[in-house]
C-alpha cells in the first residue's frame, strides 16, 4: 500500500492563487491592447475628420473671397435640359463660383464644367450630385480672357475633352 499523500494545508488555495495570478496579467494585457487599438482608431478617425474640416474651411474661404471681391460679377443662364445656373466671378482673382438647379442623373453620368476659350477646352470641375434640386457651389479657377463656361453631361468620372453638346454656355 502506498502511504497517503498529503498536501500541506493551504496548498489548494496557493495553486488557485497562482492560476489567478497568471491569467490576471494576461487579461490586463488583452484589455490594454484593445484600448490601445481603440485609441489608435479614434485618433485616425479624428485626424481624418480634422482634415475634412480643414478642406471645407479652405473651400469656404475661397468661396467667400470670390463672393466678396470688389470686382465680383454675377451671371446666370438657363440650362437647356432644365434649370438655372448662377455664377459669381472675380476677373482679378481669375476665379468663379458656380451653383445650379439641376436634375439628378443616372449613376453612369455626371455634370462637368468646362472652360472653353482661345487656348482650347479644359475641364473646370465635376459637379456633386444635386441635392434637393441644387448642386454646388463649385470653384473654377485659372480663368483666361475670352473664356466661356460650359456645362455638359459626361460619363461618370468625367472626360478629357467635352464629349457631348453643352447644355449651358455662358460668356465670361
Amino acid at each position: 500500500m502506498h502511504p497517503a499523500r498529503t498536501r500541506p494545508a493551504g496548498s489548494r488555495s496557493r495553486a488557485a492563487g497562482l492560476r489567478r495570478r497568471t491569467w490576471v496579467p494576461r487579461l490586463a494585457l488583452a484589455v490594454a491592447a484593445a484600448a490601445t487599438a481603440a485609441a489608435v482608431l479614434l485618433g485616425v478617425a479624428a485626424g481624418t475628420a480634422a482634415h475634412r474640416v480643414d478642406e471645407q474651411q479652405l473651400r469656404g474661404h475661397a468661396i467667400t473671397a470670390v463672393l466678396t471681391a470688389p470686382d465680383a460679377t454675377m451671371l446666370s443662364g438657363r440650362v437647356t435640359t432644365g434649370g438655372t445656373a448662377t455664377i459669381v466671378m472675380s476677373r482679378r482673382q481669375r476665379v468663379l463660383v458656380f451653383a445650379a438647379g439641376l436634375r439628378p442623373l443616372p449613376s453612369s453620368k455626371c455634370y462637368e464644367l468646362w472652360l472653353m476659350g482661345p487656348g482650347g477646352d479644359r475641364a473646370a470641375g465635376m459637379l456633386p450630385d444635386p441635392r434637393q434640386g441644387m448642386t454646388g457651389p463649385v470653384i473654377a479657377s485659372d480663368l483666361k480672357a475670352g473664356d466661356h463656361l460650359g456645362l455638359a453631361v459626361e460619363p461618370a468620372g468625367g472626360a478629357r475633352q467635352p464629349g457631348t453638346t453643352m447644355i449651358l454656355v455662358i460668356p465670361l
